[in-house]
């Protein structure tokens, strides 16, 4: 089965001061994450988001973009769990800092797709997956294999 041709976008997210220190106080508390006078000293001169807070973004828009099923019933697998289950992530690159103001603009691309062998009705995907700022940089890749049940993705 042959993959969609090219990346995909599914969505865009601003980061904020507000928000980069709230993850990042939950989830990865680094001095410059959390507090702008300690981040200024450091490497980065100034705030930056975790890379943890860009990868689960990324997810959110993931979910959300792929989440939409009409038509189905209640129990059907692409309703209840419309982008499957992971197999697991390679290749994670955080490639440049994402400061408070930057909009970012995520992507998939599907590399393969083929029907799974043991679970009929559902699809193992590898996926390239990726974030940019508005000036085309790209700030994170990774690699991601999944289950999905067959439907809109």
């Amino acid at each position: 089965m042959a993959g969609r041709e090219g990346p995909q976008e599914i969505g865009r997210f601003t980061f904020t001061q507000e928000e980069i220190a709230r993850f990042a106080g939950a989830f990865d508390p680094q001095p410059f994450h959390v507090d702008a006078a300690a981040a200024a000293a450091s490497p980065f001169g100034g705030l930056v988001a975790s890379g943890w807070h860009t990868a689960c973004v990324w997810m959110g828009l993931f979910v959300r973009a792929n989440g939409a099923v009409d038509g189905l019933p209640a129990d059907h697998p692409a309703v209840l769990s419309p982008v499957g289950v992971g197999f697991g992530m390679s290749d994670l690159k955080w490639l440049a800092p994402v400061r408070a103001g930057d909009t970012l603009t995520f992507f998939t691309e599907v590399l393969e797709a083929r029907p799974s062998g043991s679970r009929p009705g559902w699809t193992i995907f590898h996926r390239r997956n990726s974030a940019r700022r508005e000036d085309g940089t790209e700030v994170l890749t990774f690699e991601l294999k999944h289950m999905a049940p067959d439907g809109p993705l």
